[in-house]
């Protein structure tokens, strides 16, 4: 899975922790997680993707109900100049 968000102009360090705040939480608590990389485009502050690989499909509908994903996104949104856009791709 890849998503890409773009954060408010002003809000880029308070998104940036955010997501890293998330992945940590989803590194040290989602066993079916296998990945879970956030990373900026170079030459931007607001241009981030969150790079995703889990175990299988229902490791990632869990990954969208835990505590702290549904916590965390409200806030997120908050920060968002645009939606998100996500693709998903199964490993071959």
């Amino acid at each position: 899975m890849t998503v890409r968000a773009e954060a408010r102009d002003g809000a880029e360090g308070d998104f940036e922790y955010l997501l890293m705040d998330l992945a940590g939480s989803v590194g040290s608590d989602e066993p079916g997680c296998i990945s879970y990389v956030v990373t900026r485009q170079m030459g931007s502050d607001r241009h981030f993707a969150v790079h995703a690989r889990f175990v299988d499909w229902r490791a990632f509908r869990r990954h969208a109900v835990t505590p702290h994903f549904n916590r965390m996104l409200p806030r997120l949104t908050e920060l968002m100049a645009a939606p998100v856009s996500m693709e998903i791709f199964l490993e071959v």
